[in-house]
């Protein structure tokens, strides 16, 4: 039977969170799509994006909650980029619903058994759903995070330090309330993230396998020069073939089909260090920190494939 899951989300800014629920709606003999919950500055704009894509691919039935505008204790953490909502034309929409996005994921977790979560954006929407359920990590068949960065995080020779991980980092307090709750956790974190990427030959099929697809290519052809600046900005020489990071699709990809992925079950301390949100791997000799599966090496070409392939509704892909 799919496993049911709720995707919790930042979507609307990094296209990587288009094609990862693209993803999900493509895999539905592995994964059963229940809820999308936004976080991150504008929720509201974020559900209706979220919404937009819901109705373009015809699954008007999941439910969709905004969430969280601002970090637990820090004020404007969330950035926007100024092209959310753009590129997707007008049209139905399927309904976003009133209820918070804590108090939806509080609703499912009660109500459906055996829910996955899959966290890709800051993690203060599950932060407050904690607080309104204390129990709710007994509740959670796994949580699966788009996030850390334990080993090495680069992009060709230029290596990252801790920081470079958005997602945790953008509200670390939230991050060490949900890694230290007890969740059955699994990290897919930068280290392997920055590693895949989609191709110009990959967003063509995309963009020619129907509606959701060619609304998926416009969101990529928005972000790819947003990705661009932005890495290069930071010292690295981007790929000349890489249109946008794989990081989403990625933590989705270890629902669906893990096998590209290694994991490792390490113990991790959270930790706040200078303000930086830190996910430190630590012996098990030494009783600190928690337990986690934790993505540490990647197959990116067939990894890349499988997210394609998936994409275009055939399970594998030739490589670009």
């Amino acid at each position: 039977m799919p496993r049911p899951v709720l995707f919790d989300t930042d979507i609307g800014s990094d296209v990587d969170d288009a094609v990862a629920l693209a993803l999900l709606l493509a895999s539905p003999g592995e994964v059963s799509l229940r809820a999308v919950t936004t976080v991150a500055a504008d929720t509201a704009g974020r559900a209706r994006i979220a919404a937009r894509l819901l109705a373009i691919a015809g699954r008007r039935d999941v439910a969709i909650a905004a969430g969280e505008r601002e970090a637990l204790l820090r004020r404007w953490r969330f950035p926007a980029w100024g092209h959310e909502g753009k590129g997707l034309g007008e049209g139905p929409s399927a309904p976003v619903s009133e209820e918070p996005a804590s108090a939806c994921i509080v609703r499912l977790a009660r109500e459906v058994p055996d829910l996955e979560i899959l966290a890709v954006g800051p993690l203060t929407n599950l932060a407050r759903a904690l607080v309104l359920d204390p129990e709710l990590p007994a509740r959670v068949a796994r949580l699966t995070i788009m996030g850390g960065h334990v080993r090495r995080a680069a992009i060709g020779d230029r290596v990252f330090e801790p920081g470079i991980d958005y997602n945790l980092c953008s509200d670390p307090e939230a991050s060490v309330a949900v890694l230290g709750a007890g969740f059955r956790t699994t990290l897919v974190t930068a280290d392997v993230t920055l590693q895949t990427w989609l191709r110009p030959a990959d967003v063509a099929a995309i963009a020619a396998s129907g509606p959701l697809g060619a609304a998926l290519a416009a969101q990529i052809g928005l972000w790819e020069p947003v990705q661009r600046r932005l890495f290069t900005g930071l010292g690295a020489q981007m790929p000349a073939d890489n249109v946008a990071f794989l990081h989403d699709p990625l933590a989705a990809l270890a629902l669906i089909d893990p096998a590209p992925l290694a994991f490792e079950e390490l113990r991790i301390v959270t930790t706040i260090e200078r303000g930086v949100l830190r996910t430190i791997e630590v012996g098990a000799a030494t009783g600190l920190g928690a337990s986690m599966r934790v993505a540490t090496s990647v197959d990116a070409n067939a990894a890349e494939r499988s997210i394609v392939g998936r994409l275009l509704g055939s399970g594998s892909a030739t490589p670009s």
